[in-house]
């Protein structure tokens, strides 16, 4: 197997280092897909800059301003995919600036898929929310895409028959031999709302498309008031439980 850890970048740089940090112990390369012009339109010219400066490769994507932030993802997403199988890897793992797996749980899914050649993984995940030690619960009821095999045919697009419930953004087609991972087995743990500035992530997430503005607003002060033991209703009534920070983040930790 020949890995690689394809980012997709526009916000959340404060966690991209340690994320690339992170990805760097268990896969063969990562590569750094970055745009400066959001899915939204708004503009951070730096973004390439920070991207270029961690190391690795980078890609710039250009989003198309005329169709909504979806399908902007899958177009870029794709776009990555291809770049992987041009530059020779076998399987990909399509990654975000808050991504983290341990590399335990890595090393050991790299043999399940090498040794029973699985299409396409995926894993449950914990969420964590605001800092690094706050983190919802029970577990989310979406899953994301992990480990998948790069076939002559593989690119992103929306499949109806997907085998769980995920981002129409990260379907993969080539999906016939599939396993879904036990959460004691391999985990995504998603810092998605461990945020130096959670308005500018609710401006340009590819999500944002379902939000009325009335609800952002409610979202960002939710996000504001937040404690230990609070039901929050962006995630549906989940409760903030106290975490390990497993990967020494340390952003805005309390």
């Amino acid at each position: 197997m020949r890995l690689a850890a394809l980012f997709t970048v526009y916000n959340g740089l404060e966690l991209l280092p340690k994320a690339v940090e992170n990805a760097k112990k268990w896969a063969d390369e990562v590569l750094i897909c970055y745009q400066n012009t959001s899915n939204k339109g708004e503009i951070n010219p730096y973004v390439g800059d920070f991207c270029e400066a961690l190391g690795v490769k980078c890609f710039e994507f250009t989003p198309d301003l005329t169709v909504n932030t979806k399908q902007n993802e899958r177009v870029k997403h794709s776009m990555m995919v291809q770049k992987a199988k041009e530059l020779g890897f076998s399987h990909a793992v399509l990654m975000a600036s808050d991504h983290f797996y341990t590399t335990e749980q890595v090393k050991w899914a790299k043999a399940d898929v090498t040794a029973n050649d699985w299409d396409v993984t995926a894993t449950a995940m914990h969420t964590y929310y605001k800092h690094p030690t706050w983190r919802v619960d029970p577990m989310e009821d979406y899953f994301m895409p992990f480990i998948f095999a790069l076939r002559p045919n593989t690119t992103v697009e929306r499949v109806p028959s997907f085998p769980w419930r995920v981002d129409p953004s990260v379907q993969v087609n080539t999906c016939q031999r599939s396993r879904m991972y036990a959460p004691d087995e391999v985990l995504l743990h998603h810092y998605s709302m461990v945020r130096v500035d959670v308005a500018e992530k609710f401006r340009n997430a590819a999500a944002s498309i379902r939000w009325k503005p009335e609800q952002v607003a409610a979202f960002i002060d939710e996000f504001e008031r937040a404690d230990l033991g609070m039901a929050v209703s962006y995630f549906g009534g989940r409760v903030l439980v106290s975490a390990e920070d497993l990967f020494t983040i340390g952003h805005d930790t309390p």
